[in-house]
């Protein structure tokens, strides 16, 4: 399977992974598609959750049509007859497999045909709503590209299950660079077979040991890793605070696995999702001046104004890294939200509200700060 490398393609592929479920992956999909299709950027956005396909929801639409399942299921069914139009001129939709259980443990067969037929979209950006996990389809899914993203909530299972997903991200991509190699990929499967706690090497250690097998596969290790450049979408945010997680898992993941992982954006916890839900509306449309639905507008921004994505101009002298605009857009959300006189979400929750649920979270919070040491603490942490 070749790997897109997006900077260098017109069209993007992007996928969006978690972890761990309950992350708001699908939310943040949606949204993102809807916000580009807004801003004139052809998008399709394709639900790859099988098993728990439910994107459609998030798109405000019934489950009605035609999708995944049918592809897989039905020979007859082209993958051209699955393809939705939206409300949004720019953008279209791919249903999963709602209407045909069974399908969440493809064959690698079916995973090729799956690949092929994304691969074959017409589009400037395709957005591919994972499942959560490190199934094998999961992490092909999010090997399409060089530049998936992934969404994590400030809570420990969560980032662990992030790191987790990365890791095993790392060690596909390195299958699939020595697929030709008997002896490399033996080296790989028994480093993957060892589950000792704090047994997995870092990638220096894994270069280290190929170059023990053919000294030029040490560099070329190296170069596969390091065109990996996912980005990282902080969801659920309580209070500034929390970003320091984000922090500490980037450098563990650059420690660990030499993965340069960048920050895309957080998104605030905000009662306008899961009201927009209910409404079955997509967010941004349900409430455009929520913070959540605010955040995920100007990720999308981000995407639509970089032509080379993942490569995004920085203003140095503003800010140091995609981790430092992260955290100055933090701040000035906070400021907004807190001393707006309006009602920052749909219904009657006000800032007085956004700021009483901050406060009952703060003990989850100081939570976090054993986890962030965890995270801290380098090539023996226990992943």
């Amino acid at each position: 399977m070749a790997m897109t490398i997006n900077q260098k393609s017109k069209r993007k592929i992007i996928p969006v992974a978690s972890g761990k479920g309950g992350a708001g992956k699908s939310l943040i999909t949606a949204n993102l598609g809807l916000r580009l299709g807004a801003a004139g950027v052809r998008t399709v956005v394709v639900d790859m959750d099988l098993g728990g396909s439910n994107l459609h929801t998030y798109l405000g639409y019934r489950n009605k049509h035609k999708g995944i399942g049918n592809f897989l299921s039905d020979t007859k069914t082209r993958f051209k007859d699955i393809i939705v139009q939206t409300h949004v001129p720019a953008l279209r939709f791919v249903p999963g497999d709602v209407l045909v259980t069974g399908l969440s443990s493809p064959t690698p067969a079916t995973r090729k045909k799956l690949i092929q037929a994304i691969e074959a979209i017409d589009a400037d950006v395709v957005l591919i709503d994972l499942g959560s996990g490190t199934t094998p389809l999961i992490i092909d899914m999010f090997l399409l590209s060089n530049s998936g993203l992934v969404v994590t909530t400030p809570e420990a299972p969560s980032v662990l299950n992030a790191y987790s997903l990365l890791k095993n991200v790392l060690f596909r991509r390195l299958q699939e660079e020595f697929a030709s190699s008997k002896r490399v990929a033996s080296y790989l499967k028994e480093i993957q077979k060892d589950k000792t706690p704090g047994s997995t090497p870092t990638l220096r250690d894994i270069t280290d040991g190929i170059k023990k097998i053919d000294r030029k596969y040490g560099a070329r290790a190296t170069k596969a890793i390091s065109q990996l450049k996912p980005y990282l979408i902080l969801n659920m945010m309580i209070q500034g605070e929390d970003f320091r997680i984000a922090e500490s898992l980037r450098d563990l993941v650059d420690r660990n696995l030499g993965i340069g992982l960048e920050s895309l954006g957080a998104v605030f916890q905000d009662p306008a999702c899961s009201m927009a839900v209910r409404a079955l509306q997509p967010l941004t449309d349900f409430a455009p001046e929520s913070p959540a639905a605010v955040q995920i507008e100007r990720m999308a921004q981000k995407i639509a104004q970089s032509e080379s994505f993942p490569e995004m101009p920085l203003d140095l002298e503003e800010y140091d890294s995609s981790y430092g605009l992260t955290s100055i857009e933090i701040a000035m959300d906070l400021e907004t939200f807190r001393t707006s006189g309006d009602s920052h979400v749909a219904g009657d929750a006000r800032d007085e509200e956004f700021l009483e649920v901050i406060s009952t979270q703060k003990r989850e919070i100081d939570q976090l700060k054993g986890t962030i040491r965890t995270l801290t603490a380098g090539a023996d942490s226990p992943f």
